[in-house]
């Protein structure tokens, strides 16, 4: 995404005020529909830590469906793209933990340790942390491993949402990136959290049941738009 943005910081600061405002404007002129608002409001009321998991397409909007002054925490690449969401999102008040949670098993693969680790850490902390399962690098709509294994060792519940936008671009990228367009129907599903902490089933077992959830979901938000 954005492969050609310069990295120059200044320059980075300035499209990120440009995407917040942008955003801004987009919620402020569309209609929005909210359905399962009340399942976020469990966790929320309780202040009980979770993780928000929705697909790396919806990232952009993903922010705005937070509404609570709650901290939240999100799993952003260390990639020169990520370094423009993270001033995005820091607009509307979410912190940042750089890097991802793809294959933290692996001992070759220290960043993702590390990140993981983070992640791991804020949860037992009190703080919900965002994951795009599909990211950093696809392939897209596919969960990883990293998701399921940080809601088993954590014991935190795992809380998809989707986004369906009436109108919208669509980037050439992996991940087919949304953004969508003012004066929209947008429409926001939350659906049943999924609490991995207990019994004996495979990794496997459970991407494919939250991969089929959240495809659900997305195939809900967008019915009818």
């Amino acid at each position: 995404m954005l492969k050609n943005i310069s990295s120059n910081k200044k320059v980075q600061k300035i499209i990120a005020f440009l995407a917040s405002a942008y955003l801004k404007l987009v919620y402020s002129t569309s209609r929005i529909e909210l359905i399962g608002r009340n399942k976020i409001e469990i966790f929320l009321n309780k202040k009980e830590s979770f993780i928000y998991s929705f697909w790396h397409d919806q990232l952009l909007f993903c922010p705005l469906t937070w509404q609570s002054t709650e901290i939240i925490k999100v799993l952003i690449s260390k990639h020169r793209d990520g370094d423009i969401i993270t001033k995005v999102i820091d607009k509307f008040g979410f912190k940042a933990i750089r890097g991802s949670t793809h294959k933290p098993s692996k001992t070759k693969n220290k960043g993702s340790l590390v990140s993981a680790r983070q992640v791991i850490k804020s949860l037992q902390n009190g703080i919900s942390i965002g994951i795009a399962p599909d990211g950093p690098k696809g392939p897209r709509h596919e969960v990883s491993d990293g998701i399921i294994q940080i809601s088993k060792l954590s014991h935190k519940s795992i809380l998809p949402v989707a986004i369906g936008f009436q109108k919208k671009w669509v980037l050439n990228t992996w991940d087919q990136f949304i953004i969508p367009r003012p004066f929209n129907n947008i429409r926001v599903i939350w659906g049943n959290p999924i609490n991995f902490k207990s019994g004996t089933k495979k990794v496997s077992d459970l991407k494919i049941q939250l991969e089929k959830k959240m495809n659900q979901l997305t195939k809900e938000a967008n019915k009818n738009l």
